[in-house]
């Protein structure tokens, strides 16, 4: 904290941006000290071992990027120019910034940007990873659902172990409630609730993800739910002594996600082996409904946009361009990176934040609207 609390005179600052009285120099202060909050929330969680960067480089220039990204809503203003939410915020937790040392107000300040950091940082993630994000979503019901299930939060990081029972679901029988999960004792928890240390073999390591992996394949059926694969992956572990008897959320959601990606991978390359005449006539009709699309975009950013001259002429060509290329990753079942860095093939001198502040409202809000019609014309297809 006490790297944060250079900025000089906290509460005079933060009473400036909240009626609007700042110097641009001022506002810069301000903004650099909330993206150095988040960055170093952000930092704190990979060292945890959370996978936060997308393209895993360690660069330091992406984590910035991501804290501005995090932050940046923020600083969303009024029609007369009011940071809404600072305004807001502060009005509610602070009685008199005149009287509150900088202390007391980076404590508030910072409870703040963390909170917006990890909502925005769910939200990326859910765009990134839809299919990982469903099964975090899931490991989550299975853990309140199953009796022979419980956790525990220990560094910011969510552990699962595995307690005596057959897995009855919580609500799954007139025999069954919610306090069954309390009265099993010594397994993991005591009478209190309190973690049973021993029972855990905290002391011992955690076995490598390789290793549990490989014995998860060994056990895996494609037909099983995901409170079956999570049984399976700590029963693994649980008669293994020289390993901890419990598993990070984080790591069991990698392994489902790697054992589903392979097992689409090899139907994939299955069905590439016995392409016919009919799937030909499929990708024709996809490439067919893919040019419609780009067509009815085209025709949306001149009519609504150029013509209102919201953006250029020049800039419109650019949208369509950086959304075709978008669409036939899309297409073509690709990886395809952010809406910035496809944005930016056509516009090199742009920044992280010149694309906040100017391309993303309008460059987003197409690219999910082709992103759905696209889907939309796929589902009448099927």
């Amino acid at each position: 904290m006490n790297k944060l609390a250079k900025t000089s005179n906290l509460s005079a600052l933060v009473k400036k941006i909240c009626v609007g009285e700042y110097k641009e120099s001022e506002l810069a202060e301000f903004v650099n000290l909330v993206q150095k909050i988040s960055l170093s929330y952000l930092k704190y969680q990979e060292v945890i071992g959370k996978h936060i960067r997308w393209e895993r480089n360690r660069s330091v220039g992406e984590l910035e990027d991501l804290a501005l990204d995090c932050v940046a809503g923020l600083f969303m203003r009024n029609d007369v120019g009011e940071f809404i939410q600072f305004t807001k915020y502060f009005s509610q937790n602070a009685q008199n910034l005149d009287q509150m040392d900088d202390v007391e107000l980076l404590v508030l300040l910072r409870r703040l940007v963390i909170k917006k950091t990890k909502q925005e940082l769910s939200r990326i993630f859910k765009e990134r990873d839809p299919e990982g994000a469903k099964i975090v979503r899931n490991i989550k019901v299975a853990i309140k659902s199953c009796v022979d299930f419980d956790s525990f939060k220990e560094m910011g990081r969510e552990y699962i172990f595995l307690r005596n029972g057959n897995g009855h679901l919580k609500n799954g029988s007139a025999n069954s409630n919610n306090g069954v999960k309390h009265h099993i004792e010594s397994n993991g928890t005591n009478g209190n609730g309190e973690l049973n240390l021993t029972y855990l073999r905290k002391a011992m390591p955690t076995i490598p993800e390789k290793a549990l992996k490989g014995e998860y394949l060994n056990v895996y059926c494609p037909k099983d739910p995901v409170s079956a694969g999570i049984r399976k992956m700590l029963k693994a572990v649980k008669h293994e002594e020289k390993y901890q008897n419990f598993l990070p959320l984080d790591m069991i959601a990698r392994i489902m996600r790697h054992t589903n990606l392979e097992l689409a991978r090899d139907r994939l390359i299955s069905q590439v082996n016995d392409f016919s005449p009919l799937d030909d006539l499929k990708l024709k009709e996809i490439e067919k409904r893919r040019l419609k699309v780009l067509i009815r975009i085209k025709k949306k950013i001149q009519n609504q946009y150029v013509s209102s001259r919201k953006i250029s002429q020049k800039k419109g060509a650019i949208y369509y361009r950086a959304l075709a290329d978008i669409l036939e990753d899309i297409s073509q079942g690709k990886k395809y990176d952010s809406y910035f860095k496809h944005l930016r093939r056509y516009m090199p001198e742009l920044t992280q934040k010149q694309y906040r502040t100017q391309e993303r409202t309008i460059f987003e809000y197409l690219g999910k609207l082709i992103k759905k019609w696209f889907r939309e014309s796929l589902s009448e297809l099927l």
